[in-house]
C-alpha cells in the first residue's frame, strides 16, 4: 500500500456519530445525528470501509456535506488506496449530487469551488461537476 495513505480520521467522524453499517453485504455510511441519511459506500476493491471525514456546509449551501471514506486499494502488483469524497444535500434525504476520487494513491484529485459549482476531474469517471442548491 502507499505510503502516503494514513487512514487518519477527523475529528468530525466521531463528533457527528457517523458509522458503517452492511445491508445484503454492501456498506453504508449513517449517523446517529442525522438518522434520516443512509449513504452507500462503492468500494474500488474487496476491504473494510473507513469514514474519514464529514464536513457541514460547501460553499453558500449550508445544507450540501461533504463524507470522505477509504474505498479500498485496487491493484494487481501494486495496491493503491483509494479515497472517495460524497457530497449529498442533507435537506432532501442525503441526495448524492457528486461523487469522485479525493486521492488515488499519492495523487490528490483535482476537486474546484467556482461560485455555486462544484466539479472534480475523476480519473476513473472524468470530469462531473454539479450545481449546489
Amino acid at each position: 500500500m502507499a505510503e502516503c495513505y494514513t487512514g487518519w480520521q477527523s475529528p468530525s467522524v466521531d463528533e457527528y456519530r457517523w458509522e458503517i453499517i452492511y445491508e445484503d453485504d454492501e456498506p453504508f455510511a449513517v449517523s446517529d445525528e442525522y438518522p434520516w441519511i443512509k449513504l452507500p459506500l462503492y468500494m474500488q476493491a474487496p476491504s473494510k470501509p473507513k469514514i474519514l471525514s464529514f464536513e457541514r456546509g460547501i460553499g453558500d449551501s449550508p445544507m450540501v456535506s461533504s463524507l470522505v471514506y477509504y474505498a479500498g486499494s485496487p491493484g494487481t502488483s501494486v495496491l493503491v488506496p483509494i479515497t472517495e469524497r460524497i457530497v449529498f444535500d442533507m435537506s432532501i434525504g442525503g441526495e448524492v449530487l457528486l461523487r469522485g476520487s479525493v486521492m488515488e494513491g499519492c495523487d490528490p484529485v483535482d476537486w474546484s469551488l467556482n461560485g455555486d459549482v462544484l466539479s472534480v476531474d475523476d480519473p476513473a469517471m472524468g470530469y462531473q461537476e454539479v450545481v449546489l442548491p
